[in-house]
């Protein structure tokens, strides 16, 4: 074994997080040596090749593993939870291997959907990575917003219905989705929370006006999932957060997340200054602008999603005590501002 094991890591994580909601969620057991398993038997079929050892593990919407496998290729591994269909990640697939063939800074996939007991599995080539860090500088922005542009104007013409909906966009009270990971139980403290609903209600239906046609839009593209450096782009990840949504949602929600790495470290999330600088950045990137309607839209969708990762921070604190006011925090100063611009 010439890497770590892939159950050491699994176990470790969970260990760190307190949880393995996610874990069981999708492989329907909390045992790392069952789930490293699971992934080792999905790599043998449908790679050609066992494990020899894992890089890295980490859990969110699904479960994540950096991957040596005996034949020297270094691959990375990501099984979903059962609301992640087929159809939706064979679309996901073709689009990133529209978007690598393009030239565009993303992996290459290798394999799946395939089934990994009651849900799907995918993987891709590791790439090199500088790193994930906290962004923050003017020509980081642009540089993000500047790829964003990029991405999306690379699909354009590319088919998405089978992205709609997106399997995080099923309603479970009108205001917001079903969590992305089960450990957020928005139940849970509901009774403090009507604040922050407020908020969101009113964003919602801001955002939810904008009747522009709808384009192919990777909607987390946060500092967690994408790599910058002085050249721009250099990697982005997570292409399971492709969907099928007006341009509006997906710049709205970048300038609210761009710098977000979602660590303990995380910075107060940005006021609507800096949401208005990554929308000009992203509209001069594009080459066109806004009209007014999809400037209040964007605006909205960095305030919905901020109520959403406010309410993820309250049901946290609900469950272990841990107190994160990334979101709150800044809804608390910045809410009625916020409002100025919808």
């Amino acid at each position: 074994m010439r890497g770590t094991s892939l159950a050491t890591l699994v176990g470790a994580h969970m260990r760190k997080w307190g949880s393995a909601s996610v874990e069981v969620a999708v492989f329907g057991t909390a045992d790392p040596d069952q789930i490293a398993g699971q992934l080792e038997v999905f790599c043998e079929e449908h790679l050609g090749s066992e494990v020899d050892g894992a890089l890295f593990y980490a859990a969110s919407t699904g479960c994540t593993a950096g991957l040596l496998l005996g034949d020297g290729r270094r691959v990375v591994a990501k099984a979903y939870q059962a609301r992640w269909r087929s159809a939706f990640l064979g679309s996901v697939r073709r689009v990133q291997e529209h978007l690598h063939g393009a030239g565009f800074p993303c992996p290459l996939p290798l394999a799946g959907p395939h089934p990994v007991g009651a849900a799907f599995a995918m993987a891709e080539e590791l790439v090199p990575d500088p790193g994930m860090r906290t962004l923050g500088s003017a020509r980081e922005m642009a540089a993000s917003a500047a790829g964003l542009a990029r991405q999306i104007e690379l699909c354009r013409a590319q088919a998405g219905s089978s992205l709609a909906p997106h399997p995080l966009d099923a309603s479970t009270d009108g205001l917001y989705p079903e969590p992305h990971n089960p450990l957020f139980d928005f139940s849970r403290g509901r009774e403090n929370a009507g604040w922050i609903d407020e908020l969101a209600a009113v964003a919602k239906a801001v955002r939810d006006a904008d009747s522009s046609p709808r384009t192919i839009a990777h909607t987390d593209w946060s500092a967690r999932n994408v790599r910058i450096d002085d050249t721009g782009v250099v990697v982005a990840y997570d292409w399971d957060s492709l969907a099928l949504v007006t341009e509006s949602v997906a710049v709205g929600q970048a300038a609210a997340t761009w710098r977000s790495t979602g660590e303990a470290d995380d910075p107060v999330a940005p006021d609507p200054e800096e949401v208005r600088s990554y929308l000009r950045g992203y509209e001069a990137a594009a080459g066109s602008s806004f009209s007014s309607g999809q400037v209040k839209a964007a605006m909205a969708a960095a305030l919905w999603v901020l109520a959403y990762t406010a309410r993820c921070e309250h049901a946290l604190e609900a469950v272990s005590g841990r107190r994160v006011e990334r979101a709150r925090g800044c809804l608390r100063r910045e809410g009625q501002s916020y409002m100025t611009h919808i």
